[in-house]
Protein backbone atom coordinates (compact mmCIF):
# COMPACT_ATOMS: atom_id res chain seq x y z
CA UNK A 1 0.00 0.00 0.00
CA UNK A 2 1.65 3.30 -0.87
CA UNK A 3 2.41 5.38 1.92
CA UNK A 4 0.00 8.70 2.17
CA UNK A 5 2.36 11.71 2.02
CA UNK A 6 1.80 13.92 4.82
CA UNK A 7 1.89 17.74 5.29
CA UNK A 8 5.49 16.89 7.78
CA UNK A 9 6.90 14.93 4.60
CA UNK A 10 6.23 17.93 2.42
CA UNK A 11 7.39 20.46 4.55
CA UNK A 12 10.66 18.11 6.04
CA UNK A 13 11.14 17.53 2.07
CA UNK A 14 10.68 21.48 1.15
CA UNK A 15 13.06 22.74 3.69
CA UNK A 16 15.78 20.11 2.48
CA UNK A 17 15.61 20.66 -1.30
CA UNK A 18 14.16 23.70 -2.08
CA UNK A 19 17.66 26.22 -2.72
CA UNK A 20 16.35 29.57 -0.71
CA UNK A 21 14.30 27.52 2.31
CA UNK A 22 17.69 25.28 2.69
CA UNK A 23 20.48 27.45 2.82
CA UNK A 24 18.66 31.06 1.75
CA UNK A 25 17.97 33.93 3.22
CA UNK A 26 13.73 32.50 3.20
CA UNK A 27 14.65 29.54 5.32
CA UNK A 28 13.86 31.96 8.75
CA UNK A 29 10.65 33.29 7.64
CA UNK A 30 9.72 29.80 6.29
CA UNK A 31 9.88 28.26 8.88
CA UNK A 32 8.08 30.34 10.97
CA UNK A 33 4.88 30.73 8.55
CA UNK A 34 4.80 26.68 7.71
CA UNK A 35 4.98 26.12 11.08
CA UNK A 36 1.67 28.23 11.64
CA UNK A 37 -0.03 24.66 10.14
CA UNK A 38 2.28 22.74 11.94
CA UNK A 39 0.71 24.21 15.01
CA UNK A 40 -2.85 24.23 14.32
CA UNK A 41 -3.18 20.98 12.19
CA UNK A 42 0.27 18.60 13.17
CA UNK A 43 2.53 16.68 10.91
CA UNK A 44 0.91 13.97 10.24
CA UNK A 45 -2.19 15.69 8.49
CA UNK A 46 -2.55 14.07 5.22
CA UNK A 47 -1.16 16.88 2.12
CA UNK A 48 -3.84 15.60 0.36
CA UNK A 49 -6.60 16.89 2.60
CA UNK A 50 -5.19 20.68 2.44
CA UNK A 51 -7.78 22.40 0.52
CA UNK A 52 -9.76 25.49 0.89
CA UNK A 53 -11.63 24.76 3.79
CA UNK A 54 -8.67 23.79 5.97
CA UNK A 55 -6.80 26.48 5.26
CA UNK A 56 -10.18 29.01 5.98
CA UNK A 57 -10.70 27.25 8.70
CA UNK A 58 -7.00 27.95 10.04
CA UNK A 59 -6.92 31.70 8.96
CA UNK A 60 -10.27 31.79 11.51
CA UNK A 61 -7.88 30.31 14.06
CA UNK A 62 -5.47 32.85 13.19
CA UNK A 63 -7.01 35.54 13.11
CA UNK A 64 -9.02 34.71 16.63
CA UNK A 65 -5.12 34.79 18.02
CA UNK A 66 -4.68 38.69 16.60
CA UNK A 67 -2.95 37.60 13.70
CA UNK A 68 -2.71 40.25 11.06
CA UNK A 69 -3.84 40.21 7.36
CA UNK A 70 -0.47 40.72 5.81
CA UNK A 71 0.88 37.71 8.45
CA UNK A 72 -2.13 34.95 7.35
CA UNK A 73 -1.34 35.75 3.75
CA UNK A 74 2.33 34.94 4.37
CA UNK A 75 0.85 31.58 5.99
CA UNK A 76 -0.77 30.66 2.89
CA UNK A 77 1.95 31.38 0.59
CA UNK A 78 3.86 29.28 2.57
CA UNK A 79 1.64 26.32 2.30
CA UNK A 80 1.33 26.44 -0.73
CA UNK A 81 5.20 27.05 -1.77
CA UNK A 82 5.51 23.35 0.08
CA UNK A 83 2.80 21.99 -1.92
CA UNK A 84 3.69 23.27 -5.31
CA UNK A 85 7.22 22.29 -4.51
CA UNK A 86 6.59 19.06 -3.93
CA UNK A 87 3.94 18.25 -7.02
CA UNK A 88 6.61 19.62 -9.27
CA UNK A 89 8.67 16.75 -7.60
CA UNK A 90 6.06 14.38 -8.20
CA UNK A 91 6.32 13.91 -4.09
CA UNK A 92 2.67 14.44 -4.35
CA UNK A 93 -0.08 13.61 -7.54
CA UNK A 94 -2.78 15.27 -6.55
CA UNK A 95 -3.38 19.73 -8.09
CA UNK A 96 -2.53 22.40 -5.64
CA UNK A 97 -5.59 24.16 -5.55
CA UNK A 98 -5.01 28.09 -5.41
CA UNK A 99 -5.88 29.28 -2.35
CA UNK A 100 -7.74 32.57 -1.78
CA UNK A 101 -5.59 35.75 -0.36
CA UNK A 102 -6.90 38.17 2.53
CA UNK A 103 -6.55 41.81 1.40
CA UNK A 104 -4.01 43.72 3.21
CA UNK A 105 -3.90 47.14 4.42
CA UNK A 106 -1.60 49.60 3.26
CA UNK A 107 1.00 50.16 6.11
CA UNK A 108 3.12 53.28 6.62
CA UNK A 109 6.83 52.81 5.87
CA UNK A 110 8.23 54.32 7.95
CA UNK A 111 11.56 56.19 7.65
CA UNK A 112 14.12 57.90 9.01
CA UNK A 113 15.92 61.41 7.74
CA UNK A 114 19.40 61.62 6.94
CA UNK A 115 19.58 63.69 9.81
CA UNK A 116 18.27 60.94 12.09
CA UNK A 117 20.29 58.44 11.00
CA UNK A 118 23.65 60.30 11.64
CA UNK A 119 21.75 60.75 14.99
CA UNK A 120 21.31 56.82 15.68
CA UNK A 121 24.84 56.52 14.64
CA UNK A 122 26.56 59.05 17.06
CA UNK A 123 24.93 57.87 19.78
CA UNK A 124 25.62 54.38 19.34
CA UNK A 125 29.38 55.13 18.86
CA UNK A 126 29.36 57.74 22.05
CA UNK A 127 26.91 56.55 24.21
CA UNK A 128 27.18 52.76 23.55
CA UNK A 129 30.69 52.80 22.52
CA UNK A 130 29.50 50.57 19.72
CA UNK A 131 31.20 50.84 16.40
CA UNK A 132 30.24 48.30 14.28
CA UNK A 133 26.33 49.04 15.31
CA UNK A 134 26.95 52.90 14.41
CA UNK A 135 28.73 51.82 11.18
CA UNK A 136 26.02 49.17 10.07
CA UNK A 137 23.30 51.59 10.97
CA UNK A 138 24.72 53.86 8.42
CA UNK A 139 25.62 51.42 5.82
CA UNK A 140 22.11 50.09 5.63
CA UNK A 141 20.51 53.24 5.57
CA UNK A 142 23.00 54.32 2.35
CA UNK A 143 22.83 50.58 0.84
CA UNK A 144 18.94 49.41 1.74
CA UNK A 145 20.56 45.87 2.96
CA UNK A 146 18.37 43.63 4.33
CA UNK A 147 19.83 42.79 8.53
CA UNK A 148 21.13 39.51 6.94
CA UNK A 149 22.69 41.03 4.33
CA UNK A 150 23.91 43.30 6.33
CA UNK A 151 25.85 40.81 8.49
CA UNK A 152 26.89 38.21 6.28
CA UNK A 153 28.50 41.25 4.27
CA UNK A 154 32.79 40.06 4.16
CA UNK A 155 35.84 41.64 3.24
CA UNK A 156 35.71 40.31 -0.66
CA UNK A 157 32.29 41.75 -1.01
CA UNK A 158 33.37 45.19 -1.16
CA UNK A 159 35.19 46.57 -4.44
CA UNK A 160 36.88 49.48 -3.48
CA UNK A 161 38.39 49.92 -6.85
CA UNK A 162 34.83 49.60 -8.64
CA UNK A 163 33.22 51.40 -5.52
CA UNK A 164 30.74 48.53 -5.16
CA UNK A 165 29.09 46.39 -3.25
CA UNK A 166 28.55 42.56 -4.09
CA UNK A 167 25.45 41.07 -2.16
CA UNK A 168 24.43 37.69 -2.68
CA UNK A 169 25.31 35.60 -5.40
CA UNK A 170 27.57 32.81 -3.27
CA UNK A 171 26.29 30.01 -1.06
CA UNK A 172 27.46 31.30 1.72
CA UNK A 173 25.75 35.27 1.22
CA UNK A 174 22.15 34.41 -0.11
CA UNK A 175 19.79 37.03 -0.13
CA UNK A 176 16.21 36.38 0.69
CA UNK A 177 15.05 36.61 -2.96
CA UNK A 178 17.80 34.22 -4.03
CA UNK A 179 18.99 36.69 -5.92
CA UNK A 180 22.28 38.82 -7.11
CA UNK A 181 22.83 42.28 -6.93
CA UNK A 182 25.63 45.24 -6.59
CA UNK A 183 25.08 48.33 -4.62
CA UNK A 184 27.21 51.57 -5.82
CA UNK A 185 29.47 52.81 -2.12
CA UNK A 186 27.82 56.40 -1.29
CA UNK A 187 30.64 58.49 -0.15
CA UNK A 188 29.24 58.88 2.72
CA UNK A 189 30.74 55.12 3.76
CA UNK A 190 33.96 55.13 1.96
CA UNK A 191 36.23 56.78 4.62
CA UNK A 192 34.60 53.83 6.99
CA UNK A 193 34.95 51.02 4.84
CA UNK A 194 38.31 52.12 3.88
CA UNK A 195 39.79 51.86 7.50
CA UNK A 196 38.16 48.56 8.04
CA UNK A 197 38.90 47.17 4.97
CA UNK A 198 42.71 47.85 5.30
CA UNK A 199 44.19 44.66 6.99
CA UNK A 200 40.91 42.59 6.69
CA UNK A 201 41.44 38.77 4.98
CA UNK A 202 38.72 38.23 2.53
CA UNK A 203 36.40 36.08 4.28
CA UNK A 204 36.52 38.45 7.41
CA UNK A 205 32.89 39.94 8.43
CA UNK A 206 33.22 43.58 8.04
CA UNK A 207 30.72 44.35 10.74
CA UNK A 208 32.74 41.69 12.80
CA UNK A 209 31.84 38.05 14.30
CA UNK A 210 29.71 38.82 17.54
CA UNK A 211 26.57 38.84 16.29
CA UNK A 212 25.16 35.77 16.84
CA UNK A 213 21.67 36.21 14.87
CA UNK A 214 19.51 39.10 13.90
CA UNK A 215 17.75 39.59 17.06
CA UNK A 216 21.03 41.04 18.89
CA UNK A 217 21.41 43.71 16.09
CA UNK A 218 17.53 44.34 16.04
CA UNK A 219 17.74 44.46 20.15
CA UNK A 220 20.93 46.70 20.28
CA UNK A 221 19.25 49.45 18.02
CA UNK A 222 15.77 49.07 19.74
CA UNK A 223 18.01 49.97 22.81
CA UNK A 224 19.44 53.34 21.07
CA UNK A 225 16.73 54.36 19.48
CA UNK A 226 14.13 53.65 22.43
CA UNK A 227 16.33 55.30 25.35
CA UNK A 228 18.17 58.23 23.11
CA UNK A 229 15.31 59.18 20.42
CA UNK A 230 11.68 60.23 20.60
CA UNK A 231 10.21 58.01 17.72
CA UNK A 232 6.43 56.51 17.27
CA UNK A 233 5.80 52.91 17.43
CA UNK A 234 6.70 51.53 13.93
CA UNK A 235 10.17 52.65 13.54
CA UNK A 236 12.52 49.69 13.71
CA UNK A 237 15.89 48.64 12.15
CA UNK A 238 13.99 47.91 8.63
CA UNK A 239 13.30 51.32 8.68
CA UNK A 240 16.52 52.18 7.48
CA UNK A 241 15.98 50.36 4.21
CA UNK A 242 12.80 51.88 3.99
CA UNK A 243 14.98 55.09 4.52
CA UNK A 244 16.96 54.20 1.46
CA UNK A 245 13.94 53.91 -1.08
CA UNK A 246 12.95 57.44 0.39
CA UNK A 247 16.15 58.88 -0.20
CA UNK A 248 16.02 57.63 -3.88
CA UNK A 249 12.85 58.45 -4.71
CA UNK A 250 13.26 61.90 -3.17
CA UNK A 251 15.98 62.34 -5.28
CA UNK A 252 14.08 61.17 -8.75
CA UNK A 253 15.80 57.72 -9.54
CA UNK A 254 13.73 56.06 -12.02
CA UNK A 255 12.10 53.33 -9.87
CA UNK A 256 13.21 50.35 -12.01
CA UNK A 257 16.95 51.35 -11.00
CA UNK A 258 15.74 51.44 -7.81
CA UNK A 259 13.95 48.05 -8.05
CA UNK A 260 17.45 46.50 -8.95
CA UNK A 261 19.24 48.27 -6.05
CA UNK A 262 16.66 47.31 -3.35
CA UNK A 263 16.62 43.66 -4.84
CA UNK A 264 12.89 43.47 -5.41
CA UNK A 265 11.71 40.39 -7.73
CA UNK A 266 8.43 42.85 -8.72
CA UNK A 267 8.31 46.30 -9.82
CA UNK A 268 5.04 46.52 -7.44
CA UNK A 269 7.13 46.11 -4.17
CA UNK A 270 9.21 49.51 -5.28
CA UNK A 271 5.92 51.47 -6.53
CA UNK A 272 4.80 51.27 -2.64
CA UNK A 273 7.32 53.97 -1.97
CA UNK A 274 6.15 56.10 -4.22
CA UNK A 275 2.81 55.97 -2.34
CA UNK A 276 4.69 56.82 0.60
CA UNK A 277 6.42 60.05 -0.60
CA UNK A 278 3.90 62.83 0.98
CA UNK A 279 6.59 65.35 1.20
CA UNK A 280 7.03 64.84 -2.52
CA UNK A 281 3.35 64.99 -2.92
CA UNK A 282 3.14 68.27 -1.63
CA UNK A 283 5.61 69.84 -3.18
CA UNK A 284 3.76 68.53 -6.31
CA UNK A 285 0.55 69.64 -5.18
CA UNK A 286 2.37 73.72 -5.11
CA UNK A 287 2.99 73.06 -9.02
CA UNK A 288 -0.36 73.53 -9.80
Amino acid sequence: MTKVATWGDCLNYTMNNKDTWRNGGGRESALIYAGYFTRLRGITFPAEKIRQPVLTQCKVELEEEGKMNSTINRFISAVSTVLNFCREDELIEFDVPRFKRLKEDEAIRYHFTKDQVDEIARIARDEFLNDNLADIVQTAAYTGMRQGELLKLKAKDVDLMYNLFHVGGRKDNKTKAGNYRTIPIHTHLLPMLTKRLEYASPNVCIFGDDWHDRHQLLKQFKNVTQKYMKLEDGYCFHSLRHSFAMFHVRGGTNFRTLMDLMGHTSIVSTLIYAKSDNEGRADAMTNI
